[in-house]
């Protein structure tokens, strides 16, 4: 079994994992360093944990956010200046107030926009809906009223691919991007590979998480670097090396990891 936060055993995990340089940590952000709240915009990280990811960006060669928002909307959520914000599952990364986008995404900003009207009207009334506007997209969240999952999704999937647009059903909402590649694996394995890591973490809660935790054993086994996985929650737990609980067990371990690199 894995390791739990209130078993001494996971920090130990987390360090032998990162005691050789050059070394990462990959973190996401909703439901691993921020509770799952009904809409995106009421999300929040605590201080103690923006703290404890700061602290890390100077012990560490590679600190990465890697989530399904909008870089810089990661950026001023997280609120660490010297970490590297990657965002839209891989296709965005914001670094030191410059972002950037996969090419090519502004052929279909007319697109989008017309799609996102459209829907709009479509489901002016279904409840509990909240469009989210997105960098290279927009996402549909009915995470409030999860009933109305099949209607919308069933809508979002008919009028985006009638636009050449890609439709990405994820946990409790709906994307419609532009088809550009975005991957947390991919991303995670050109990060890893680029600087050289010989040890790297990786922490997530979610199924959108799982191609990074495989690229991580992947770029393990084929560069020989120590690499250990972190779950959060119950969609992933099983699959780590230390399960935590919630968010809260995030803060705790990252703290306890800046302390320990510290001395």
């Amino acid at each position: 079994l894995a390791p739990t936060a209130g078993d001494p055993a996971h920090a130990a995990i987390l360090l032998r994992a990162l005691g050789r340089r050059p070394r990462g940590l990959f973190i996401d952000i909703d439901g691993t360093l921020s509770p799952i709240v009904d809409t995106p915009d009421r999300a929040t990280v605590s201080p103690a944990c923006r703290k404890a990811v700061g602290r890390l960006t100077q012990m560490l060669d590679v600190v990465c956010l890697l989530t399904g928002r909008p870089a810089d909307d990661a950026w001023r959520l997280v609120g660490v200046d010297d970490a590297l914000y990657v965002g839209e599952h891989g296709a965005e990364r914001w670094y030191r107030g410059e972002l950037l986008r996969a090419p090519g995404i502004e052929r279909y900003e007319g697109r989008l926009g017309r799609a996102i009207g459209v829907l709009r009207g479509l489901l002016a009334n279904t409840p509990a809906l909240t469009f989210e506007q997105k960098g290279i997209g927009f996402a549909i969240h009915y995470r409030r009223d999860p009933s109305v999952e099949r209607t919308v999704v069933d809508a979002a999937t008919r009028v985006g691919r009638r636009r050449g647009l890609q439709v990405i059903q994820r946990s409790a909402h709906v994307e419609v991007r532009a088809p550009v590649e975005g991957d947390k694996g991919v991303a995670l394995a050109e990060i890893a590979s680029r600087h050289g890591l010989a040890g790297l973490v990786v922490m997530g809660d979610d199924p959108v998480d799982a191609p990074a935790f495989a690229a991580a054993r992947a770029y393990g086994t084929a560069s020989g670097a120590d690499v250990a996985v972190v779950t959060v929650g119950e969609g992933l737990r099983g699959t780590g090396d230390v399960a935590l609980d919630d968010p809260a067990g995030t803060c705790r371990l990252l703290s306890t990891l800046a302390r320990e690199l510290g001395r």
